[in-house]
């Protein structure tokens, strides 16, 4: 019976294993998917453990971060499977019903294991996006852990300064203190004085005689060095951030290489114990630091070398920053190597804790001193005479000095109420601030100077890009500005990266964020990522590139070579580019993964929207539309519209561009020329109608005028025969005969200049045909009586003027009437008045209409 029921577990084992093949290969992604859901188990277990270190936390950070990248591989991989198997069993339609006839046993099969697919696809998927979602959960429940553990750290209190038992106690434990110092550095020592004569001593010897002579280099050369490199007149150039640069490498350099020597050279001898080795490297760092510190401050603020000064601040000023940033690097060299020391012998938590504060509080009152002395009262004096202040001495120092203040203050009052952690914490984020903002300011003005240069000036460069691959300056212009920006923002990120980073934010938080949103996030079902839209972009844009392609050949190549109208031509060209268009955005849009359905719902949700604020812009579109459609007015026609006519150019999608007669350029919504009245002169073809007025005297002969306007007409080249030229009497006036000239010319645009031709020779015919006597008599009757009062009067003033002795006036009457010339002492003697005449006949000549 053992033996039976053995074999029947062997069986029934094999079948469930060969039941489970299938399923596996059918959906290979489940197993991968079980093993990162166990990951994620024991993940979230060690989480749930109180007494978490940063350490451990790190730890199950970094074996967190694989499963996460796999999930979303997994995620990317399964949407496409879920998605073919939807629309495999959509191909089957719906299941009938009960009442309906039903299918086949061959499509029921295909269904049920269509179905069976698209389920197992569809749960492999939801349960992928459940890890995710449980990984992305559990990263940031460490980050928030380790923040949270970050915090309490650093806020810890502990016995102040001023209390007596923290005193008592330190100086309860420090003879022993000394005697574990005495003890471990006095065996350290006579076991180097003891190697120092062999072979090892002979290695380290090297390396002081090395070192030493770097030093020597240091402050004897490297001056001479500064001063043959350092002379320039232009402070903001180029050149003077390479001497920047060589005053840093200069004074950094040959410290550092000498701490480097010694401290390589007492390692490799074996010198180097366990607890002496964090000592010395503290005092190896602390060195090197306190000489970067200097040099990089020096390079930046270059006291006594106003030239090569890259931070504009007075001399003083200068000096002061200088030797406070040399002062602070020193103070925070010597915490160091203290803590290290106290460290290796062990030393009391009391004792560890006053040397800290007391640093900590050496470090604020050297930062507050130096801040104190960048403004003294002389200066102050000195501005109060001269008047209103006027701030010379970089502004941007003003803020600078508030901060520090602030946090002179705030570390003070730290460390004397326990807080020593926080305490040194600020003293390492003031040093460590300051010498990324130096940095970020040389790299800052290095990129923005010398790539600018590089490209755009006449360096090889920029002289092997003009001439090699042919880029043009104006080009290269436009790529250093952008690769200058883009370089500045990676710059700025960088920093402040580097800057948040003793604070918690590690860079593997923004990288995650920033892989999150270039790989995507979901949204509503829909993943939304900056890789996608990138490759989305390039798509849009590679679709316009064809359609302007297409619209170039179609316009430049193609069209010409057929018969149709420039109007048509418009047309065609303009749809192609609608089409193109659409295809386009149609394209960008599928490769974001939107189908018909969620645009449809969006576009319902903006419907209302869209609607009140796009409704002229929608109407200008379709108005567009229909005038390429119907083409009542084509490219090229010759339209009024309005007060304005001139020549239709371009048929936009929202207007329609005209240009006049005048040189200037008409826009008009395509919806008026829809909606409102417009004339086309080209409508139906092009030829143009002459129409000149002309009026005449009543003494030509009509047939005569006729025949002159007729041959004029006819003699000129650009009038049509066919129609031949008519002339119309439109009206005979009184004095004068209106005659109308009717023409045809082939095309509108020349009749303006057929109208001024035809009016040149008409004026000059009409001056040849010009009778002897042209001018029309008008005769005055009814005058007889003011003749002979006239008469009267004349003889009268005659008498008066004859009885006199000394003439004071004269009169003169001739014809029918007088001019009375008064003050005239030398005058001849009267006139006798002319005889009457006969009534009067006076030429009169109008050549106007009545």
């Amino acid at each position: 019976m053992a033996v039976l029921a053995l074999w029947l577990a062997v069986i029934l084992g094999s079948t469930a294993v060969f039941a489970q093949a299938p399923d596996a290969a059918a959906n290979p992604g489940r197993a991968r998917l079980d093993t990162i859901r166990t990951e994620l188990t024991q993940v979230e277990t060690s989480l749930a453990t109180p007494s978490t270190t940063d350490a451990e936390l790190q730890r199950q950070r970094l074996r967190l971060q694989p499963s996460l990248e796999q999930l979303r591989l997994l995620v990317e991989e399964q949407g496409p499977r879920v998605d073919q198997a939807r629309l495999r069993l959509d191909q089957l339609g719906p299941k009938p019903d009960a009442a309906a006839p039903a299918e086949s046993a061959e499509v029921a099969r295909e269904r049920e294991a269509r179905t069976k697919a698209f389920s197992d696809a569809d749960e492999t998927m939801k349960i992928a996006r459940a890890a995710m979602l449980q990984a992305e959960q559990l990263q940031t429940a460490i980050s928030d852990k380790r923040r949270e553990l970050f915090a309490k750290t650093l806020f810890a209190p502990g016995p102040s300064l001023l209390s007596p038992d923290a005193w008592g106690s330190a100086l309860s434990t420090l003879p022993e203190d000394l005697r574990a110092s005495g003890y471990i550095f006095g065996g350290w020592l006579s076991v180097v004085a003891e190697a120092f004569f062999g072979a090892r001593g002979f290695l380290v010897a090297l390396a002081l005689i090395g070192a030493g002579l770097l030093y020597i280099a240091r402050f004897r050369y490297m001056p001479r060095f500064k001063a043959r490199v350092g002379t320039t007149q232009d402070s903001g150039s180029l050149h003077c951030l390479y001497i920047a640069l060589a005053h840093l490498v200069a004074g950094a350099a040959p410290p550092a290489l000498a701490s480097w020597l010694i401290y390589s050279a007492l390692n490799t001898a074996g010198l180097l114990p366990p607890r002496i080795q964090p000592v010395v490297g503290a005092v190896v760092a602390g060195l090197a630091i306190f000489a970067f510190v200097q040099a990089l401050a020096d390079a930046l603020f270059a006291p006594g070398n106003a030239q090569r000064r890259l931070v504009s601040v007075m001399d003083s000023t200068a000096r002061i920053v200088v030797w406070i940033a040399s002062s602070l690097a020193l103070v925070m060299s010597i915490g160091k190597v203290m803590e290290a020391w106290l460290q290796a012998i062990a030393a009391g938590l009391a004792v560890s804790i006053l040397v800290r504060g007391i640093l900590a509080i050496v470090f604020a009152l050297t930062l507050i001193a130096g801040l104190y002395q960048l403004r003294d009262d002389d200066e102050v004096e000195e501005e109060a005479c001269l008047g209103p202040y006027v701030p010379v001495d970089g502004a941007s120092l003003g803020p600078v000095r508030i901060l520090g203040w602030i946090v002179g203050i705030v570390v003070v009052l730290a460390a004397l109420s326990g807080y020593v952690v926080f305490a040194s914490f600020l003293t390492e984020q003031v040093l460590w601030i300051g010498v990324l903002v130096s940095l970020f300011v040389l790299v800052y003005q290095l990129v923005d100077l010398g790539l600018m240069q590089a490209l755009t000036g006449k360096g090889r460069l920029a002289l092997t890009l003009k001439a090699g691959i042919g880029i043009r300056a104006t080009t290269l212009q436009k790529i250093a500005v952008v690769a200058t920006g883009a370089l500045k923002l990676i710059l700025i990120v960088v920093m402040g990266m580097l800057a948040l980073a003793p604070w918690g934010l590690e860079s593997g938080d923004l990288a995650s964020s920033l892989r999150a949103a270039f790989f995507g996030f979901q949204l509503g079902g829909v993943t939304i990522s900056l890789s996608s839209i990138i490759v989305s972009g390039l798509l849009f844009a590679l679709g316009l590139t064809a359609t302007r392609s297409l619209q170039g050949w179609l316009e430049n190549k193609f069209l010409p070579t057929t018969e149709l109208d420039t109007g048509l031509r418009n047309s065609i060209t303009t749809a192609a580019g609608y089409v193109g268009h659409i295809a386009a955005v149609a394209l960008a849009v599928s490769s974001l993964g939107l189908s018909l359905e969620r645009l449809t719902l969006v576009a319902s949700a903006l419907s209302v929207g869209i609607g009140f604020g796009l409704q002229s812009v929608v109407s200008n579109f379709v108005s567009g539309l229909i005038l390429l459609w119907e083409r009542p007015i084509r490219v090229g026609d010759q339209v009024v519209v309005g007060d304005a006519e001139g020549i239709v150019k371009k048929i936009n999608v929202r207007s329609t561009e005209i240009a006049t007669f005048d040189r200037s350029s008409v826009i008009v919504p395509n919806s008026n020329l829809i909606s409102g009245v417009v004339r086309n002169r080209v409508r139906n073809d092009r030829t143009g109608r002459v129409l000149i007025s002309i009026s005449v005297p009543r003494v030509y002969d009509p047939t005569e005028v006729r025949a002159m306007l007729s041959e004029t007409a006819s003699a000129h080249g650009d009038v049509l025969q066919k129609p031949p030229p008519t002339v119309l009497f439109k009206k005979l006036g009184t004095a004068t005969m209106d005659f109308d000239l009717i023409c045809i010319v082939a095309e509108v645009d020349v009749v303006a200049r057929v109208t001024s031709d035809l009016n040149y020779v008409i004026h000059k015919r009409l001056v040849e045909m010009e009778p002897a006597a042209v001018g029309a008599e008008l005769t005055v009757k009814g005058l007889e009586g003011i003749e002979q009062s006239l008469g009267s009067i004349a003889e009268a003033v005659s008498r008066e003027i004859s009885q006199r002795k000394t003439p004071k006036s004269k009169i003169t009457v001739r014809g029918p009437a007088a001019s009375i010339n008064d003050e005239e002492p030398d005058a001849a003697p009267p006139e006798k008045p002319a005889p009457a005449e006969e009534p009067d006949k006076i030429p009169f000549k109008d050549d106007n209409k009545e």
